[in-house]
């Protein structure tokens, strides 16, 4: 049987979830999935809502405690997930030596201090999608992650507007972002989370671009915040996966990558 896993999950640990940890564990394994990884918001720009919100110790002491409960059922995995770490890398560098991860996704949530809805809205849907691909980029060259979390995010915020962008408008943007990950050995999150309006982050023609590009570093999560998408779409990315040409997902422990085959 195919070993099915969902690298991108997120409970009442993050401001803006609202399932619990074993909620999360009881779904996944309704769902056939073999592991998850919980990958908790994490942020120390004051301004945002992750700030101080989020508690390491109770996280872990549970993810230990429902691993024993679930033994032979499910792997649960305890992640992170970035946000802004280029303007505050040395804190971020010292939360992830002081603590035991397993996985870190590294992403973009906010530019220029506010969030996507708003940029597109006070300066327009091309400048968001350029400055937050610059972001991407810069993110890519310095950052410490294992991958990078939902790439070209801004879709979500822009789809409703008619905002969803050409490929080749910001194809440099992205070719840089590429092949950096790849030469330092990082990889790309599928996320599913926006496959209810027939989107994927990223888009298809990213995946093909990585592939052509030798790259092979692959996540996939549902990106969920509540049970009802625990899992969702998982199976159904790994056969896209699949059609392309990759041969592996990636799970990780203590931040070592393991190959899976799809």
């Amino acid at each position: 049987m195919r070993y099915l896993s969902d690298y991108h999950i997120h409970s009442t640990y993050s401001f803006d979830a609202n399932q619990t940890i074993e909620d999360i564990v009881i779904k996944s394994i309704s769902m056939n999935l073999n592991e998850i990884c919980l990958t908790e918001h994490i942020s120390f720009d004051p301004k945002d809502n992750s700030y101080k919100f989020f508690d390491f110790k109770d996280y872990e002491s549970e993810i230990k405690k429902l691993s024993q409960k679930y033994y032979g059922k499910i792997l649960i995995k305890q992640g992170l997930e970035t946000g802004e770490y280029p303007l505050y890398k040395k804190d971020f560098d010292n939360y992830f030596k002081e603590h035991d991860i397993d996985f870190i996704i590294g992403s973009i949530h906010n530019l220029n201090g506010e969030g996507f809805r708003k940029n597109i809205s006070e300066n327009g849907v091309n400048y968001t999608y350029e400055a937050y691909f610059k972001e991407i980029l810069n993110y890519a060259k310095m950052g410490d992650f294992d991958i990078l979390g939902h790439l070209d995010i801004v879709q979500r915020y822009a789809f409703k507007s008619g905002g969803i962008y050409n490929l080749d408008d910001y194809k440099d943007y992205i070719y840089a972002i590429l092949k950096t990950i790849i030469s330092r050995g990082k990889g790309i999150e599928i996320n599913t989370s926006g496959l209810s309006n027939n989107l994927l982050f990223p888009k298809l023609e990213i995946l093909q671009m990585y592939k052509d590009l030798n790259g092979e570093i692959l996540t996939v999560g549902s990106d969920a915040h509540s049970c009802d998408r625990v899992g969702d779409g998982i199976s159904y990315v790994y056969d896209l996966l699949k059609d392309i040409g990759f041969k592996y997902v990636f799970t990780f422990d203590k931040r070592k990558m393991n190959g899976i085959l799809l």
